[in-house]
């Protein structure tokens, strides 16, 4: 039997199987690693002692574990950020399906995360008492709502088939009379189509009988085999159709391919689908590339022959003009005098009408109106500039070739390069790969000073009288939280709220960052005291301010005897180092590595070398080498006034 539908997403069955595996791979595992990519896509490395790691990968529509690993992001999310802090080094406590819907709910050591795999699609951090921390998305239903600081409710319950003895599956089919048997069980029952057409198939009834004709014995039947699959044991296969906890009597004209178990068969599935996919968008973006190279090479080869007629009819006619020289100079001379007599244009015009003179014959046009007059010169029709002598006149055509062959020069240039694209389009998307990395995509706050706080938010900072201008006028919102020391010449410091009510922590960290740069690094200061207002309250007043300067409104937060210190550090990703740098305790959550520095008298190169090295003696042997590689210009950089001294350092 064909079953006509794209198998994208798990039903609550799928999940009841999936979840017996999950809890006897990954209960007690620690969760080492979260990356999140795209929106709603997930890994967690999840170390289990006497067994190894795990990927654990997570969508808006499945979960399994699995084999294919993806490169880590460049940037991780700031919800991802949000989960490493609270999740990371903890323990999975249990592992649960809620009823027989698609949400699981994994225990952690104080946090439950739900993974609600329904439309939309979320991931909800929760303490112990099902308190909602955060959510990856805010939402709102007539009946609930996620949101941060709420008791997470679940959605409308569903019924639970296997709950359901055979009177309340009677009384089922009498409230859907006129439905079909197959839709009650899809969707009614949660089965999904699949398992709805499998079930009847397996009972023997007709799929598309209307539940009112269901006779009692087809009811039990079917009914039966909704009990036995409570108890069905794993037995995964891979078809072409999806990955399957037992293998489909509606399939049976397929040979399945059988695997070690559940995870495994949705790994081989749903990855190679996805990978199916990427590959057909990396085709149909290299298709689209190249009809839009082509199309503009169509464009320039228009304009090459444009202009390489524009030069050679202008040349021609600089040519003629010269070949025709006492013609053209009679013609000239003639209409000028004419003019000086007092003539009008319409006796001219007679005149040469009447006259057999072979200058006369050569006038074909006079539009007096632009000062131009029109001579056959051996079989082609040159326009002559009255006001201008024959030289000149020449010499302007001789210009107009000129201009065009540069332009001609210029489109074959453009065409070289077009060529040389649509060469480039035509390599295969992984010869591209091994050739040349693909550049990172610079974020708009890495213009400026920048960093994580410890509980993942970004937190930004100007360099300068400009950037600061900028960023407070640009990139400033009004509930953010806007950090300056009490000194001038201070760097603007923005927490970028993303409309949540910012920990204490993170406001700490953002006046540690505030203290660091500012004036009071240079005079060598041991301390400063810095104030904090909201967004909304830091304005231009209406006054024409110097740039990078505004007024701040009301009243402020002080942190007092602010220390004045900067860690530097390297993150490890999976390839290559990345130098980061803040507040203590924002570095020591986001680095491997990690080094703080005071103000000293060391100049910038001379510390810069003394931060490498130091992180290099900690380092592990295998992240060695990708501390080497970093310049000491991104160590340099990061140094406030360009000097200073180390103060502790550590992992």
């Amino acid at each position: 039997m064909e079953i006509n539908m794209e198998r994208e997403e798990m039903t609550s069955l799928d999940f009841r199987f999936l979840v017996q595996e999950l809890k006897g791979n990954l209960v007690n595992g620690i969760i080492r690693r979260i990356y999140q990519y795209e929106k709603k896509k997930f890994f967690f490395e999840i170390f289990v002692p006497t067994k190894g790691s795990f990927w654990l990968y997570a969508d808006a529509k499945k979960m399994f574990l699995t084999q294919k690993r993806k490169p880590a992001p460049q940037e991780p999310p700031s919800f991802c950020m949000f989960l490493r802090k609270h999740l990371l080094g903890k323990k999975i406590k249990y592992i649960k399906q809620y009823e027989f819907d698609r949400i699981i709910e994994i225990e952690i050591n104080g946090y439950i995360l739900i993974f609600e795999l329904i439309h939309p699609g979320n991931v909800i951090l929760c303490d112990s008492f099902y308190n909602i921390i955060m959510p990856l998305e805010i939402q709102r239903w007539r009946h609930r709502e996620i949101k941060p600081k709420t008791v997470y409710r679940y959605p409308p319950r569903i019924e639970n088939p296997f709950e359901m003895d055979l009177n309340d599956f009677l009384r089922k089919l009498k409230s859907n009379p006129d439905k079909k048997i197959v839709s009650l069980l899809s969707s009614n029952l949660s089965f999904g189509s699949i398992y709805g057409n499998e079930i009847c198939a397996v009972a023997g009834v007709n799929k598309d009988k209307p539940c009112k004709d269901i006779s009692l014995d087809e009811a039990s039947r079917i009914h039966k085999v909704i009990e036995v699959l409570k108890e069905t044991p794993l037995k995964p296969v891979v078809y072409a159709q999806g990955a399957f906890p037992f293998p489909l009597k509606i399939l049976e004209n397929e040979k399945p391919k059988e695997v070690q178990d559940f995870c495994q068969a949705l790994d081989e599935f749903f990855s190679e689908k996805e990978e199916e996919k990427t590959e057909q968008e990396a085709k149909k973006e290299v298709l689209e590339k190249e009809e839009k190279i082509e199309r503009i090479f169509g464009h320039q080869k228009e304009a090459e022959t444009k202009w390489e007629r524009i030069e050679k009819d202008s040349r021609d006619s600089a040519e003629r003009i010269y070949n025709y020289y006492e013609t053209v100079r009679v013609a000239l001379e003639g209409i000028r005098k004419a003019r000086e007599t007092g003539m009008s244009w319409s006796e001219i015009k007679n005149q040469i009408s009447q006259e057999p003179t072979p200058e006369a014959e050569a006038i074909k046009e006079i539009r007096e109106g632009d000062g131009i007059i029109v001579l056959d010169l051996g079989g082609k029709e040159v326009e002559i500039d009255i006001r201008k002598t024959v030289e000149e006149n020449a010499e302007k055509y001789y210009e107009d070739a000129k201009w065009a062959r540069k332009k001609l020069e210029g489109v074959k240039e453009a065409e070289k390069q077009i060529l040389e694209k649509i060469e480039e389009t035509k390599e295969k998307p992984e010869e591209k790969t091994e050739k040349e990395k693909p550049k990172k995509r610079k974020k708009w706050y890495e213009n400026f000073r920048w960093f994580f706080s410890s509980d993942g938010l970004l937190v930004v900072a100007g360099k300068n009288d400009e950037s600061n201008e900028t960023l407070i006028k640009k990139h400033t919102e009004d509930n953010d939280i806007v950090f300056h020391a009490d000194i001038p010449g201070a760097a603007f410091v923005v927490i970028k709220s993303q409309g949540l009510d910012v920990p204490d922590e993170t406001k700490k960290e953002a006046a540690e960052f505030a203290a660091a740069y500012s004036k009071a690094w240079s005079k060598g200061l041991g301390t400063i005291d810095v104030y904090s207002v909201p967004g909304s309250r830091v304005t231009k007043g209406g006054v024409n301010l110097p740039k990078g300067s505004f007024i701040i409104e009301g009243e402020r937060e002080w942190y007092r005897e602010q220390e004045i210190k900067l860690s530097i550090g390297v993150k490890i990703k999976e390839d290559e180092a990345d130098v980061v740098s803040g507040p203590v305790m924002a570095v020591r959550k986001n680095s491997d590595y990690f080094v703080t520095i005071k103000p000293g008298f060391k100049q910038s190169l001379e510390l810069a070398m003394e931060i490498k090295n130091k992180l290099l003696i900690k380092a592990k042997p295998e992240d060695k080498p990708f501390i080497e590689n970093i310049p000491l210009e991104e160590f340099q950089k990061r140094i406030p006034s360009g000097m200073g001294e180390i103060v502790e350092y550590g992992v």
